[in-house]
């Protein structure tokens, strides 16, 4: 039978040192949607937080796989076409594993500021009209619920970019949804008139606390070593210095 050496292996890897350095491919799952996910400029914000996760686990070739949320999830369940999902809620039901609280979603309300609307909490919200994303009823709470059932001037839509227009056109006194994909929409074209809006034209009111979402995993392991790597950027600041430049602050 033919034997292998130890010598001999050991000059096999010096001379083909690629072995040493192979890497296992790992199918990432992520969204489609900006400023969150960008495929045909390959970043994003969740996009540019997982890059520099797994910038710190070199053993893996990270392989990005676009998608819709709903699909995600499907995908992940399924186990056949990702081995990682990002951007997956606590609440969904996942055949995997969750890692830390990672990314980060703001809900505001928005007015511009020559208004001078005065709104401290959800209660003051009922004298105006509103444009919401959709489902904003079912995810902003009791209290929140309450004021749009009985606000006449209260409506939601399925595109986010509709309800920044609404408010920037004066459509609408207030938007509500994220604060990230808000900036996002300003920086577009189509909301720059005669008249170029900035962000100081703005006001944000705070009336609700940050939700996250989650990286779902088909590996406990995996899980376990992305939550430390998560936990050492959150320490270090890195990944507060991506939110920053998608300057959502």
């Amino acid at each position: 039978m033919f034997k292998i050496y130890p010598q001999v292996f050991i000059v096999f890897l010096l001379v083909f040192p690629s072995l040493l350095l192979a890497k296992q491919e790992l199918r990432v799952g992520v969204g489609n949607f900006p400023p969150f996910f960008i495929e045909a400029e390959n970043k994003g914000l969740f996009l540019d937080i997982t890059r520099e996760i797994f910038k710190q686990l070199p053993e893996y070739e990270v392989k990005f796989i676009f998608m819709s949320n709903h699909r995600l999830l499907h995908e992940i369940n399924s186990g056949k076409i990702i081995d990682v999902a990002c951007n997956i809620f606590s609440a969904a039901k996942v055949n995997g594993y969750l890692s830390a609280a990672l990314f980060r979603y703001t809900d505001v309300a928005v007015s511009k500021k020559e208004h001078g609307l005065e709104i401290e909490n959800i209660d003051d919200l009922q004298e105006f009209s509103i444009a919401a994303y959709q489902g904003a009823t079912d995810l902003l709470g009791e209290q929140y619920k309450k004021m749009a059932l009985a606000n006449v001037n209260y409506s939601e839509h399925s595109h986010p970019k509709e309800t920044t227009y609404l408010m920037a056109a004066g459509q609408k006194d207030i938007r509500v949804g994220d604060i990230h994909i808000f900036w996002h929409d300003l920086e577009h074209k189509y909301y720059q008139g005669e008249t170029p809006i900035h962000k100081s034209d703005f006001n944000i009111h705070r009336l609700w606390p940050d939700v996250y979402s989650h990286m779902a995993f088909k590996d406990a392991d995996l899980r376990d070593a992305v939550n430390k790597v998560i936990k050492q950027l959150k320490h270090d600041g890195s990944i507060e210095k991506i939110y920053a430049k998608y300057q959502i602050h």
